[in-house]
Parts: C-alpha cells; structure tokens; sequence
C-alpha cells in the first residue's frame, strides 16, 4: 500500500470547529514585525484509521499581539494547509481524512498578519493504520532513487514509499528491481547490493532501498584511485590503462586515460562476483575478465557492455591470456590445476586442458601462439614456485624452471627470460638452452617484463629496487629505484611495458595503493615518475577556489592535490611526514590554501605555485587533530577546530590565528561538542555548526561570542553555512532543517530516509547537495522541499566530501572508494 493521502479532504475550523476547506502557498514574505512564539500541536490521538476525522489543533502568541494564522504540515506532497485567522493566542485548527495507511510527521506554525512566520513546532508522528488483530506489525518500505520494491508474501509494491502489515513470525522475501538505466546500491537492513533481502517480521520492520544511475551520465571528469590495485594492463593503442580492485568487497575494473591519468570508465562485476583476473584483446576494445564465480566475461571498453560470458570451472578465474592472434583464450583457477583453451567467439572448449604441475598464479603465450608459459606456485611449508612451458598443440610439459621470480617472452618469441636471486637468465626458445645470464643490484627478481620493441628488460625486486636493462648486453641503462615506505620492504607487484613508447606502468597494493607510469629518458639515464592515483586512501576533502579556476581534494595518505576546472592535475601539496588531511580552506581571492589534519599542523599554501606562504601553526597540545580550516574575507584571520579522540574535554577546540605570524588571537571556550563545520560569513563573522544542533558566532570587531540555542535539537551528521551566511543547513537520520543563523528560527525541514555525511549549499543559495554513507550524491531544491531529492551519481562507498563550483553547476564529491569525481547539474 501507498504511504501517501490517496483522497484528503481538510475541513478548516474556527475555535468552535467551524469553517470551510482552504489551503494555503507558500509562508508569506519576511516583514520587520516580530515574529509569533514557537507553536504548539495538540492532537487527540497519535494513532487513527484510515477514513477516520483528525482533528489537529495549534496554538501561539504574537509579541506583538497580531492576530495569526495557523499553518499545519504533515509531509509528502501535501500542500500546506491553514487556518482562519484568529486572535494572538488562540487556539484554532483543521480536521484531516487519511484514506490510506502511513506515518506522519505532523506539525504546526503561526504567520501573523504582517505575514511574519513564527518557528514550527515540535513534530508529532501520527500513525494511520487498520485496526489490526494483536500479534500484527508494520513494514515500512522507503526508496531513494528510480527502482521498485515488491515483497512475497504480496502486501509491497511501490517506487517511492509504502507501508503493510503482517503477522508475526512471517517470514518475507524483499526485491528491489532498478529501473532501466539505474542500479541497486543496496537495501538496508540487508548487506550488500543483493536484490533479495530475507526479513522476519518479529517488530516494526523498515527497509531502504538505495538506487543509483547506471552510467554516469552526468559525469564531467572523475580521478579515481585503487584499493590493492592489481594486474596493470595496457589497451593494443597503449591510450588506456586498467588495473583490478584487489579488495575482498570487489570493486570495480577502471580505466585510465594513459596520459591525463582521468578515469575515463568504470565498469562493474555483478552482483554476485568479483573481478579476479584481467586481460586485453591483442587488437580492439575487448577486455577478457575473470569472475570469482568460475566465470568469464569479455567486455567493451568503451560502453562497459558484457559482450559475452561463459562457465569455465570452479574457482575463481586468476589467470588469463589471449593468444596473439585474438583467436583463443587461455584461463586457470585457484581450485584446479588444469588450464583451459577456449575459442573466443564461441566460449567453446578446444580440445583437452593442459595440466600444471600445480595452482597457475599467470599465464603467457608465446608470440607465435605456439606455447604457453605457466607461473605456478603453493604455499606449504615453505613458498615453492617454478615456470612451467607447455606446447598448446601436444599438451606436453617441455620444461620446468624452480625457483625462479618473474618471466617474460621476447617481442620475436626467440628468447624468454627469468629472473633469479641477484640475476637474470636468458633462454633461447628453441631447445630451451640458456643463452646469456645478467648480474645486477637486485635481490630476487621478482618482475621481469621485456619491452614491446625487443630492445630492453625491465628488472625489479622486492626492496623496490628497479632497473632497464639492455636486452642485448644486459648492461643498467636507467636506474628507476624507489625507496619503499617508512618501515616496509615492500616491492612492486606488477609492471608492464607500454605498446609502442618507453614507458611502464607498475603497481603495489601494500602498505600504500601505487600505479605510477615511467617514462624512459635514455639519453639523461633516468625515467619521469607520474602518479595515476589521486590519492592512496580515502577522499577525505573537496574544495573548489572562489574563482572556480581550481579544485582541492586531500586524502587519507596525506597528500593535496590540485586540479584544473576540466580534471588536468596541476600541482601535489606534501610535507615530509605528512599523515591524513581532513580540511581544506581556500582564500576569498583563490590564491591561497589553507590545509589541517592528524599532524596538529596548519599549513597556509600559494597555490601558484605550491610554495608555503608562511610557517605551518602549531596546535597545543600536539596531539590534537585538524578537523576544520577557515580564512576570513579579508585574508588576515585563520579559525582552525581541532579534536582528540582520546581527550574529551579537548573536543572541539576552536582556536582564530593571525595570518602571516600565526600568534592565536581568540580561543572559544572549551566544550566536548563536536564541530561540523567552520565557515566564515561574506560579512566577517565565524560560525562553528556544533553536532547538538547549535552554533556560536564570533564577531572579530567586538570579540565575543554569540551562542545560539535551537528547539527540538537531535544529533546532527553534517552541516553547512549559506553563501550569504544567513542560514544553516543541517543533517540527520530523521531529515534537513534549514535554519536562519541569527535566530535559530527552522526555516523549512523535509524528512528523509538518508543520513547526509557531507552538505553543500548551490552558489545561488537555492538548492544544496549531499553525500550519503551509501554512496549516493543527492540534490535538495529548497523551492520544492518534500520532493525526493534528484540522485545525480554514486560513489562505491560513503560520500564524505563535497563542493559545488561558484562559476558553474560542476559539483565536486570525494569519498571512501577513493575517487574525486566532479558532475554536471543540469536542475
């Protein structure tokens, strides 16, 4: 059944009950007369049939004395419905008819006669519902984005919201059905993004189903990092890179432009599998993956469309290589020996499997098609691995090499090579009969990989040692070694060799996320080192500058980087030792960035060039993290907010420093509420947004604070200051309230089903975005409130940052999947 009133007929009363049907715009226009004291709502009952009469009833008084109006709201799409005008302190309501089940947040206010609207009341829930036999309970279903919710047994079916009634003990089945165009996030209480969800109805039951757009259609460019990224992989053009999410969850499979490192495609396993294998067509846009179900599925890299897909065995498809003629397709599991031959067009078998000597971690044919060379390995009671060589043709094992690291054919198939403990081999094809051996700086060479032009050996350990070798002479010509992470020895767990230019891709999963490109510059014996990732960890901030001409994102791994309006990286921010940045602040004129995080530092930045502007600002006691950064108007103040999880009383300590020589000029009194958000207004005044549902407001000109005390407060998640600086938006598990920064006075609320981590207000200060724990970005209009919210894109995980560009309808977001992704709003 629908929540929502099918018939409403709203009979308005006087004080005797009196009157006739009428309804009510928009509040009126603010006006200098004072405004009616809180309202307050009295209801006969909280509990009513549908049909039933509903008498609503509500009561303030002008300061003035102005005879009021009353003006009742209970959600949805119903128009705000008033009353007749009576004097300041008379009670006067309206009788509502419910004809269908639901629950309501129903509340009232008074708007005077100079149409000055006084603050809402506090909400009541009114319950309408059958008069039920006892052992009976409600299922309330919400759904956020384009989908359908059904359930069996029957009693669910809708798109937006319903409710229904069952037994107790009944045991339902809950689908979410997304429709064309738009994919399922997830349904909560269940995990995952399964489409069934199992429910016992043994309580009051409710379920949120999270939909999504499909393709992003709305997205103007996106950097996207890698959690443990896996299997680089060059597309035939060497225009395109990929790389597998090596994360248990399954993340998705990205695609890189080689050269601007932008993402330019992301494309999803389903729902019930998991990347676990990569390959790329000899010639084209096809990609080869294998599932974690036994499956492959050979993909489009352009539109991210399945082309094909086909059972191979159980366990999850590791390893696979397409012949180099296209033609055929070679796969092998974690659960079985055997590697199998498949006819690509068809998914056909052809003939026997090859069988191994054990697990197969990588396969590679041999440029005439002819081979393949099998690296196998186990874990037993100490590592043990080897390189297998088979003849496709007569399925024989030719040779077996143990102990060897990494392998790799020669361009002409004449040759391979193998890496060993501080050498590597050359091997001539023909009769397997080593050719040359290579000495070198290196431990155990672990990656070996020869370049498309047959002219050099890439050679790498497990201490990140990295080197070009001359294929023909085995003499260094580049020294690419990097030095691992602080306390690690950790190597690189990939590396390939770019098509046609002399450049490599390499990536590492542990301890920090890395695909980075280098460059050969042969004549200067050196490479050029480019990042792909924009950062490591999660997106922690986005900020657009003032002028719109650049945006700021910082990340978990500490690092900021700098993009232009249309995704080009211009600039990395890094200190030595930097640890996670959790706020970002620009100057009103752009040129300037402010950056706090868990080091307890301030850094002020010019963003030209990414010089310091001055020495950071040190926070006492040091351990205190940086959760918050403001720069006044005029430049010459810096607000910071810091916290320590482990000092309550240092909870939100919100300290203004002066610009140039960082002396503290103000400190708020000490709390333990937490600071949301620390924005300055256009006219000079900081506001600290505090989780409780107040806020202070520091004026440098007097130097006091102003605190201010809203009705009705819960716990908040996220909010944000208008561009005017008049108004606060605030977020929680029951809805947004918009409230007026100098009174405290709710402005408008609307219920949702989504807890916003992250807000941002439009620069025209008419509509605000948010980012959910879901994953979802949404857009609130405030012209059109109780409307759902417009689900413009997702992210993999919870939205934690976002900004909206002052130039334009280009919205930032940056989240836990480790992507900064910036969007078209088209309202």
């Amino acid at each position: 059944m629908t929540s929502r009133p099918v018939s409403l007929c709203v009979v308005l009363l006087l004080v005797s009950w009196l009157g006739a049907c009428s309804s009510g715009g928009q509040p009126p226009t603010p006006n200098p007369s004072r405004a009616p004291g809180v309202a307050r709502l009295q209801l006969d009952t909280v509990v009513v049939e549908p049909g039933a009469p509903t008498p609503m009833r509500c009561t303030a008084s002008d300061p003035d004395g102005d005879a009021v109006t009353y003006v009742f709201d209970w959600g949805g799409t119903t128009s705000l419905v008033t009353s007749p005008e009576v004097p300041s302190g008379t009670p006067s309501g309206v009788v509502a008819t419910f004809e269908r089940e639901g629950t309501f947040q129903v509340r009232c206010r008074a708007v005077d006669s100079h149409g000055t609207a006084g603050e809402w009341s506090p909400a009541v829930t009114l319950t309408v519902r059958d008069a039920s036999p006892a052992g009976t309970w409600a299922l309330q279903v919400r759904v956020v984005g384009k989908g359908r919710v059904t359930s069996t047994p029957v009693g669910v079916d809708c798109s937006e919201a319903c409710d229904a009634r069952f037994a107790t003990g009944t045991h339902m089945t809950v689908e979410a059905e997304p429709e064309e165009g738009w994919r399922l996030l997830g349904m909560t209480p269940c995990q995952g993004k399964a489409r069934s969800c199992e429910l016992v109805i043994d309580g009051d039951r409710f379920v949120t189903a999270l939909f999504a757009p499909e393709t992003d259609a709305a997205l103007a460019w996106q950097r996207s990092g890698a959690r443990l990224p896996g299997a680089p992989q060059w597309s035939p053009d060497g225009t395109r890179l990929t790389a597998l999410e090596g994360t248990s969850s399954g993340g998705p499979l990205r695609i890189w432009d080689a050269r601007s490192g932008a993402v330019t495609r992301m494309i999803f396993a389903p729902d019930d599998a998991r990347f676990v294998g990569l390959a790329w067509k000899p010639e084209g846009n096809t990609l080869a993956a294998g599932l974690s179900t036994g499956r492959v599925v050979l993909l489009d890299a352009v539109t991210g469309a399945t082309l094909r897909t086909w059972a191979v065995q159980s366990g999850a498809v590791e390893a696979l290589a397409w012949s180099p003629d296209g033609a055929r397709l070679a796969t092998a599991t974690n659960a079985s020996k055997e590697v199998h031959v498949w006819d690509a067009a068809t998914g056909e078998r052809e003939g026997a499997p090859l069988t191994a000597v054990d697990r197969v971690r990588a396969l590679t044919w041999s440029p005439d098609g002819s081979r393949l060379a099998m690296e196998a390995g186990r874990w037993g009671g100490a590592f043990s691995q080897w390189v297998e060589l088979h003849g496709v043709g007569t399925r024989t094992l030719e040779e077996l090499l143990e102990i060897p690291g990494g392998f790799a054919w020669s361009p002409d198939g004449t040759r391979f090579a193998v890496g060993f403990e501080g050498e590597v081999r050359v091997y001539l094809t023909a009769g397997y009969r080593l050719e040359s051996t290579y000495k070198g700086d290196w431990s155990r060479a672990t990656l070996v990989e020869w370049s498309a032009n047959g002219r050099w050996l890439a050679v790498g350990d497990p201490m990140r040692k990295l080197f070009v070798l001359d294929a023909a002479a085995g003499t260094v010509l580049v020294d690419a070694s990097q030095t691992p992470p602080t306390g690690t020895a950790t190597g690189y767990d990939a590396l390939s060799f770019h098509p046609t230019e002399p450049r490599f891709a390499v990536v590492d999963d542990l301890p920090t996320s890395v695909l980075d490109v280098f460059t050969l510059e042969l004549d200067k014996a050196t490479v050029v080192r480019s990042e792909l990732l924009a950062h490591d960890l999660s997106v922690e901030t986005v900020a657009w500058s003032p002028t719109g001409e650049m945006l700021a994102s910082s990340g978990g791994e500490g690092k900021v980087q700098l993009w232009g309006p249309g995704g080009e990286w211009l600039r990395t921010l890094t200190r030595p030792g930097a640890k996670r940045v959790r706020a970002l602040a620009w100057s009103a004129d752009g040129t300037r960035l402010a950056s706090g995080g868990d080091d307890g530092l301030v850094h002020l930045w010019n963003a030209a060039d990414g010089t310091l502007a001055q020495l950071p600002i040190t926070q006492s006691p040091a351990t205190l993290a940086i959760d918050h950064v403001g720069l006044s108007p005029d430049g010459t103040l810096l607000a910071t907010a810091a916290s320590s999880p482990g000092l309550p009383t240092e909870r939100g300590v919100i300290r203004v420093f002066r610009v140039g020589t960082g002396a503290e000029v103000f400190r708020f009194p000490e709390g333990e509420r937490r600071v949301l958000s620390l924005q300055w207004t256009p006219q000079g005044q900081l506001v600290a947004a505090f989780v409780d549902v107040g806020w202070s407001i520091w004026d440098p000109a007097t130097r006091e604070v102003a605190t201010v005390r809203a009705h009705g407060a819960e716990l908040f998640r996220a909010a944000a200051l208008s561009p005017d600086g008049t108004r606060l938006v605030l977020g929680n598990s029951v809805g947004l309230f918009v409230r007026e920064v100098a009174t405290g006075s709710l402005v408008m609320s609307a219920s949702t089903p989504v807890w916003p981590l992250s807000l941002a207000w439009s620069p025209d200060g008419r509509r605000f975005v948010g980012g959910t724990l879901a994953g979802q970005v949404l857009v609130w209009d405030t012209a059109r409130f109780e409307s759902p919210a417009d689900v413009i894109g997702f992210h993999e995980e919870g939205v934690a940052a976002v900004s909206w560009r002052s130039a334009e309808d280009l919205i930032a977001t940056g989240g836990g999947d480790v992507a900064v992704r910036v969007w078209r709003f088209a309202p």
